[in-house]
């Protein structure tokens, strides 16, 4: 595997309890030093267009170019939650969530109990998603690859944080958004 592999990362920038929608960010980066894209889509705050925004960034400019799809987490905006089978089987890229901290689903299927009208279906479809697998301090679920080739994207696209390059400068650049 080459050093500069091309790979797209996502996450959300906050957002207010009263906005009604989010910005999902996405950075394409070649390897863990070479910035090459900077995307934004707007997203319905609690919606369900995650999946298809993130898809439709990674069928733009540089889908040739997109070896992995890296994920910071399956919700964005919310509890937009990200079909990853769906990312994965629609762009034929394999698609990596990372997490900081194991997820602890019976907390997270609560509150979507709680909070909202179709909380089974959401919940079927956080339940049908592999379980986060502990990998060098950070929790990692895939499709598309396995995990020998998870470990050595993530190493590949790293700098000096746990998390790939793309998902910490997306993660950066929607931290600035809290200053507007």
């Amino acid at each position: 595997m080459k050093d500069e592999i091309g790979v797209i990362g996502f996450d959300d920038a906050p957002f207010y309890k009263n906005d009604k929608t989010a910005l999902l960010i996405a950075t394409y980066f070649r390897g863990n030093r070479i910035l090459d894209g900077v995307y934004f889509k707007k997203i319905q705050k609690d919606g369900k267009d995650a999946t298809e925004k993130i898809i439709e960034v990674v069928k733009g400019k540089h889908y040739p170019k997109i070896n992995a799809i890296f994920l910071y987490g399956v919700t964005f905006g919310g509890f937009n939650i990200a079909d990853i089978f769906k990312i994965n089987e629609e762009t034929k890229k394999p698609v990596i969530v990372v997490i900081r901290k194991n997820p602890n689903r019976i907390d997270m299927i609560n509150a979507l109990r709680k909070y909202f009208d179709d909380w089974e279906e959401r919940a079927k479809l956080l339940n049908s998603f592999p379980e986060p697998e502990p990998l060098e301090g950070i929790y990692v679920q895939y499709v598309g690859i396995d995990r020998e080739g998870v470990k050595e994207l993530i190493k590949k696209t790293r700098l000096k944080s746990k998390v790939p390059e793309c998902l910490r400068v997306a993660h950066l650049i929607g931290r600035g958004f809290l200053e507007l």
